[in-house]
């Protein structure tokens, strides 16, 4: 049986797709969708659960542990990259740089680490909010 796929799920997920590189908070999506649409708070809690479950999100926790931040759910690859979080406008990159990753590897393998990058966000400010 196929499942109903809602216009307020639609809308998330479009929301989503516009922004890729950046993680969302609950009221982020509240305050940002209230322009756009008509979505109730729960609504969001709700659509956000199945769209997890389902695998077209992924969610991780803020540094503070207070909040849960979802983003679209990326390729493979997106598993194996370091994030780079902005706390400042909250985009979410890769690090690219294979010398910054070597090092970075290396400085875990003579401290006997092993690094669950899937999980890893390191926070700072990006080069544009500078």
């Amino acid at each position: 049986m196929r499942e109903y796929q809602t216009a307020q799920r639609q809308l998330l997920l479009a929301f989503f797709q516009q922004h890729r590189t950046r993680k969302l908070t609950i009221d982020d999506l509240t305050r940002e969708l209230a322009a756009e649409a008509v979505i109730s708070r729960s609504a969001i809690y709700r659509n956000l659960d199945k769209m997890t479950r389902d695998g077209l999100l992924t969610r991780t926790l803020e540094p503070t542990g207070r909040k849960a931040l979802y983003q679209l759910s990326v390729c493979e690859q997106c598993c194996e990259r370091v994030h780079l979080r902005c706390e400042k406008c909250g985009k979410v990159m890769h690090m690219e740089n294979p010398a910054d990753e070597l090092r970075l590897a290396t400085l875990l393998e003579q401290n006997g680490f092993e690094l669950d990058e899937h999980a890893t966000v390191l926070v700072g400010v990006c080069k544009d909010c500078k």
